[in-house]
């Protein structure tokens, strides 16, 4: 196990001061090969921009953090950011347990639900599994803590998989929408493996008012009602929605893909928004994937364009465009990738300032006090980051 790291409380304030004095980077992604304001003015820009194509791809495939900070060529505020942002993410973690076979798992998701097992509290009377899906954690939790469990999935054909894969009288599943009026009992273990932005929110809201044990893996802060995520403890911070989409961002080859696999779809994604301009449709970043998802983009320009046009009612781009947008993307995404890598660095801070905020509301609330640390390897999913409450 790492060492220890600061109080809940004081580790988020830690957080919170070192975002705070940043906020410049979160609020202005680098969507053009001009450098931003708070590049050039923190004297960034030279040295980000003559970056080798090798320390690059290190930085993208590592953290940013970790090739900065040690980079004496890189300016001394941007090396002592670095060193901050890799110190202030460091966290206790727990050595993966093996897989365990289980129908419609993958291995992936199977050392997921070992870990979290691994990491259930005893002396609970109730498991209550929120975004269920097919109930592999409710019912492999069920069996090892030896009560009956309820898993709770809004979506009803997949709760009726759920039922049909192991039926069993110890283990229901509901499909219903889970809202603030979620009520729990102080005996409860809540759980929630990758429990997406309000989910994540209302299980430790829950889990506060109740007292109840908690084992919560976040993902996806960004889906949540509103343009801004409220903190839900007196020391949180309040983060905009379109900031909060960056906290997703793990090294490349966190998440099983490549570097150069990352670099590919960020610039056939930048050469789909520059056809969409040169077509008189203007987008946001983001927006050009409304109607291709990610795995699409794997696929050739030409496909891709014509999937996201034909949405939009219109033909496909021709042939001389699509070079065109081609090769233009490839030349502004090598300056974009160097001028992402503050920003990018600052993924990791932002992921905990949620999570530490949902812990510290736990901490202020009914119940035992929890802790918060890393349950299974970034190669298995890179959130991997568990706020876990025994029961008092």
């Amino acid at each position: 196990m790492a060492e220890a790291r600061p109080p809940i409380a004081r580790h988020l304030a830690w957080i919170v001061a070192l975002l705070d004095a940043v906020d410049d980077v979160l609020a202005e992604r680098p969507t053009s090969p001009a450098p931003p304001p708070w590049c050039e003015g923190r004297g960034w820009t030279q040295y980000l921009l003559q970056m080798a194509d090798s320390s690059l791809e290190a930085a993208e495939a590592l953290g940013p953090e970790h090739v900065l900070a040690g980079d004496p060529r890189a300016p001394a505020s941007l090396r002592a950011l670095a060193a901050e942002v890799r110190e202030a993410a460091v966290l206790p973690e727990r050595a993966a347990p093996a897989a365990a076979p289980m129908r419609l798992a993958s291995v992936r998701k199977q050392v997921q639900i070992e870990a979290l097992v691994a990491l259930a509290p005893r002396g609970v009377a109730r498991v209550v599994d929120l975004g269920a899906g097919r109930g592999h954690l409710t019912r492999r939790l069920a069996r090892a803590l030896g009560v009956p469990a309820v898993g709770i999935e809004r979506r009803a054909p997949v709760v009726e998989l759920a039922r049909a894969i192991e039926p069993g009288p110890d283990v229901a599943f509901e499909a219903r929408e889970i809202d603030d009026d979620l009520a729990l009992e102080p005996d409860d273990l809540v759980v929630g493996l990758h429990a997406c932005g309000a989910l994540g929110d209302r299980l430790a809201r829950a889990a506060a008012r109740a007292g109840a044990a908690v084992l919560l893996v976040p993902c996806c802060p960004q889906k949540i009602p509103g343009d801004v995520r409220a903190p839900l403890s007196s020391r949180g911070r309040p983060l905009a929605r379109r900031v909060l989409g960056l906290a997703n961002l793990g090294g490349a080859t966190e998440a099983g893909t490549t570097v150069a696999d990352s670099a590919h779809r960020r610039a056939m994604r930048h050469a789909l928004r520059i056809l969409l301009d040169e077509a008189g449709v203007p987008t946001h970043p983001g927006e050009e994937a409304r109607a291709v998802n990610r795995r699409q983009f794997r696929r050739p320009l030409e496909e891709v364009a014509a999937r996201a046009f034909g949405a939009l009612g219109l033909p496909p781009p021709r042939d001389a465009a699509l070079r065109r947008a081609a090769q233009r993307a490839a030349e502004e995404q090598a300056v974009m990738r160097r001028l992402a890598l503050p920003r990018a660095m600052l993924a990791r801070p932002l992921e905990l300032a949620v999570v530490l905020d949902r812990a510290a509301a736990l901490e202020e609330g009914a119940g035992a006090p929890p802790e918060v640390l890393r349950a299974f390897p970034p190669t298995v999913s890179p959130r991997n980051v568990v706020i876990h409450r025994p029961p008092r």
